[in-house]
């Protein structure tokens, strides 16, 4: 790649980081509210469960192509990755499991499947998150190897790739806002209460973050050099504590 066009993938990454943070700080909360509102009606959500779920589908081939066009970079600019991130991409394999167990369960929580208003469970509700794991693992060892894309960096399958990674950890974090943890009872909690949790609900929630910031740990272990990774890592889990932990402050 040109310098211009290195350029223009930094850009692009620095703007899809940014795009999460203000959907999480502005878009999340009125989403989630709204989500649980509806889930309060008896009346099933098939729409937002279908979107839940058509997400959760299509973000293994997000991976899958993702990975493919990064090692493409690194081979056309002959940049070998520097430094192993094993501990973290482990941490984040095992949360990307839980957060999409977690999401088939707000699907089916959705559709009246499961949860409070369900009487009886359908047969089909332990066989789709069954299926979901299936889906992981597959989905997880097919992004790996050493293939390459075929299509050069910036084709247009690189930009649906970022948008379904996206679409994934932004829906991750609006379950994690109101339906997963109900921050908003933490947040009536007294003062004291709230900070003595912090600590506690700071590491479950920068679990499950690893994973809804894959976009971000595929560039740093793949394109960026070692040199200052630990300040990157450090200021992206910092503003991820931040977007965890605002609520309960609230």
């Amino acid at each position: 790649m040109s310098p211009g066009e290195n350029q223009r993938a930094g850009w692009r990454r620095h703007a899809a980081s940014l795009a999460f943070y203000l959907y999480a700080a502005g878009l999340a909360p009125p989403l989630a509210r709204a989500l649980r509102a509806g889930m309060a009606d008896p009346e099933p959500l098939w729409l937002p469960g279908i979107l839940v779920l058509a997400v959760l589908l299509a973000e293994p081939t997000g991976l899958f192509w993702k990975m493919r066009f990064l090692r493409r970079r690194n081979q056309d600019e002959s940049f070998h990755p520097e430094g192993p991130m094993l501990g973290l991409f482990s941490a984040a394999g095992i949360g990307h499991v839980l957060v999409t167990m977690f999401l088939g369960m707000l699907v089916l929580d959705a559709w009246g499947a499961m949860g409070a208003g369900a009487e009886d469970s359908p047969a089909w509700a332990p066989v789709l998150l069954a299926g979901l794991v299936v889906k992981e693992f597959a989905g997880l060892m097919a992004a790996g190897g050493q293939g390459v894309s075929r299509e050069p960096p910036g084709h247009w399958k690189e930009g649906v790739a970022d948008l379904l990674l996206w679409a994934y950890g932004a829906v991750a974090y609006t379950a994690w806002f109101q339906v997963i943890v109900d921050m908003e009872e933490i947040g009536r909690a007294p003062l004291a209460h709230r900070l003595a949790l912090l600590p506690v609900m700071g590491g479950v929630f920068l679990f499950f973050y690893l994973p809804m910031r894959l976009p971000f740990l595929l560039e740093e272990c793949l394109r960026n050099p070692v040199r200052g990774r630990r300040m990157r890592i450090g200021m992206e889990m910092g503003i991820g504590v931040l977007l965890g932990l605002y609520p309960m402050l609230g």
